[in-house]
């Protein structure tokens, strides 16, 4: 009987994977009816923080970030594992470390509050697989993370289920806002502390090295790698420097990690690595570089660009949504853009009418011969 039940979850996997955006969302209004009650009054603590911690993905990160952060506060904290639950490949094991597996969840009796780290319609689903032995005493937040000014109709859905919503920028708080009613909404940064190493120097080969980290499944058009690769083309055709791309998620994202590979190939100097990286590993390859580039056309927070600057690394930028909560100093070059309607064919943002930022790539490559020529000649002095 175990086996037969695993093979008819990964079968549900497999046609929730392959399923359209209306299909899901039909599928979820069906399954929030049968979402067990939850008690508003519950306590704050113990906080129960909810996230893919087995999963590489940016909200399992940010959900790992928020479970220390808030231990550093002096709140009890209990970690409950949801990549299960939110349909995803378990590819990051070194984040269940002191984390309890979602098996388990029904021995977590005490009263509380969760923090679900999980956007719909993925945040809908964690609540029906939870059942209500688990949530009959728990107070219900969620941690949300958006990247445009208006919200799909399963995420207002999924407001109906929620307690208070937290959110991580102020640009994704004026989007819940609209739609959230009487429920607060708080800006609860990711606490991205200064790492132990940090730059102290640029251009030790005489080369500027420049770095873009992004996730595979995330979306290509919002993460705009292409533009990050015009940039550098334009700004070194000649070489005198060289572009690392650190990708996310290449494991189940082989088309777009082909389509990459085939656009690097006209470029000199670009190198790519699709490894799952630790903390540590991430760390050490922050400062292997002098410079990191985000063109992307909307961040709900942008957890690598704030990475790069606890590392002490000049980021380049665009000056747009939730990155511009942080985004200031003598290192930071925000890139002018201008703000183009959204036409998504397919993902999460498919059909929404709203607007994101494009990226000046001709801005963006001055900014990186600048930076080029000042920091080779400070070497020089």
């Amino acid at each position: 009987m175990p086996k037969i039940k695993k093979y008819i979850i990964l079968l549900l996997k497999k046609v929730w994977k392959k399923s359209p955006n209306f299909i899901r969302q039909f599928f979820i209004v069906i399954l929030s009816s049968y979402i067990g009650k939850h008690d508003p009054q519950a306590p704050e603590c113990p906080l129960y923080v909810l996230g893919a911690f087995a999963s590489s993905s940016g909200l399992a990160e940010g959900a790992r970030l928020y479970a220390k952060a808030r231990r550093c506060e002096g709140k009890e904290v209990i970690c409950l594992d949801i990549t299960y639950a939110m349909h995803l490949d378990e590819d990051f094991p070194q984040g269940l470390c002191g984390v309890v597996p979602f098996e388990n969840r029904n021995f977590l009796l005490r009263p509380g509050t969760i923090i679900v780290h999980a956007n719909p319609p993925q945040f809908q689903l964690v609540l029906f697989h939870l059942g209500k032995v688990f949530l009959k005493n728990k107070r219900i937040i969620g941690y949300w993370a958006w990247e445009i000014e208006v919200l799909p109709k399963i995420w207002v859905q999924g407001i109906t289920q929620l307690d208070a919503i937290e959110v991580p920028s102020s640009f994704v708080k004026k989007t819940v806002s609209k739609y959230s009613g009487t429920k607060q909404v708080t800006v609860v940064s990711h606490n991205v502390t200064k790492p132990v190493h940090t730059k102290t120097d640029f251009m030790l080969d005489g080369v500027l090295h420049c770095l873009y980290c992004f996730d595979a499944r995330s979306g290509l058009n919002r993460k705009n790698p292409e533009g990050v690769l015009k940039a550098f083309h334009t700004a070194f055709p000649d070489g005198g420097a060289e572009l690392t791309l650190k990708i996310s998620g290449a494991m189940h994202a082989q088309e777009v990690i082909n389509y990459i590979r085939s656009l690097c190939k006209k470029i000199k100097n670009v190198h790519i690595i699709t490894d799952v990286l630790d903390r540590e590993s991430m760390s050490l390859l922050y400062n292997c570089h002098d410079v990191y580039i985000s063109l992307h056309r909307s961040e709900g927070y942008g957890l690598t660009i704030k990475e790069a600057m606890m590392h002490g690394l000049h980021v380049v930028a665009t000056g747009w949504s939730g990155n511009m909560d942080f985004m200031d100093g003598e290192l930071v070059h925000p890139v002018p853009y201008t703000l183009v309607p959204l036409k998504e064919e397919q993902g999460p943002l498919k059909g929404l009418k709203g607007q994101w930022a494009e990226a000046d790539t001709d801005a963006a490559a001055s900014i990186l011969r600048k930076l080029r020529e000042q920091l080779a000649s400070r070497r020089s002095c």
